[in-house]
């Protein structure tokens, strides 16, 4: 009889379900832009990209839930951040400005932002060469391009050619168009939309627009505080593994 109760409580204890055996110690809200492949996009309305499946990584091994909030542009998610709508974002640029509201964490990948143009590369030693020939560069709305481009940005003689577009697919397709004569993208989104939409006269060009490692940010507050040595050391254990995925979407 011992023998079948023994078998009755086991059974039992495997139909738990995961959700309650495992429990999160805390949920925090992820703000995503919804149209930046293969780094951040919904498919079927389900979370995806690569910085998507890093996060997932980090938070899951200290048992955080991530809910994912669907946003517009860089710029919302740290409006959002600072409003205090979201806790999370991922791959952010580290700039004083963004620390006044935000803790980053150890950075876990490298970005590379290149020119991406339908006309053939050529040597070039500033941006600003190309905007002294009035071309025209389209930007993500919030992004941080380096110190060059935010010295641009703020020349009024150049505003009106450095043109604020929302989503990555936008952005090449304005760039087909010939809406603008330039796109500046992560050197991972730019080859993944030639591939995937079959852009193929879209070329990346071989200036660095600005090289730079990237974060997860983190709403300031004093339990993110706490929680924020534990993403670090779960960047740290996971690195090798993250640098697989990343070296997964860099094939080309």
């Amino acid at each position: 009889m011992a023998v079948y109760k023994f078998f009755f409580i086991i059974l039992a204890l495997s139909l738990i379900p995961t959700s309650q055996a495992q429990q999160c110690r805390q949920s925090v809200k992820l703000g995503m832009v919804d149209d930046w492949p293969p780094l951040t996009y919904f498919d079927n309305d389900k979370a995806a990209g690569l910085d998507i499946e890093i996060a997932k990584k980090v938070f899951s091994s200290i048992n955080v839930c991530l809910t994912y909030v669907k946003l517009p542009s860089s710029a919302r998610a740290l409006e959002q951040m600072q409003s205090g709508q979201i806790d999370v974002a991922v791959m952010v640029s580290y700039t004083p400005q963004r620390e006044k509201y935000g803790y980053f964490s150890k950075p876990y990948r490298q970005e590379k932002m290149r020119l991406f143009s339908t006309s053939p590369a050529r040597p070039i030693d500033s941006i600003v060469q190309l905007l002294d020939e009035a071309k025209s560069i389209g930007l993500s709305i919030g992004s941080f391009y380096g110190e060059e481009l935010a010295s641009l940005a703020r020349n009024s003689k150049y505003q009106q050619q450095l043109v604020g577009i929302s989503s990555a697919n936008r952005r090449s397709d304005m760039l087909v168009k010939k809406r603008v004569d330039f796109i500046i993208d992560d050197l991972i989104t730019g080859l993944y939309i030639t591939k995937i939409r079959g852009y193929e006269q879209i070329k990346p060009w071989p200036y660095v627009v600005h090289d730079n490692q990237v974060h997860i940010l983190l709403r300031r507050s004093e339990g993110n505080l706490a929680l924020l040595s534990d993403i670090n050391q779960a960047i740290t254990h996971l690195q090798p593994e993250i640098d697989k995925l990343v070296a997964g979407y860099t094939k080309h």
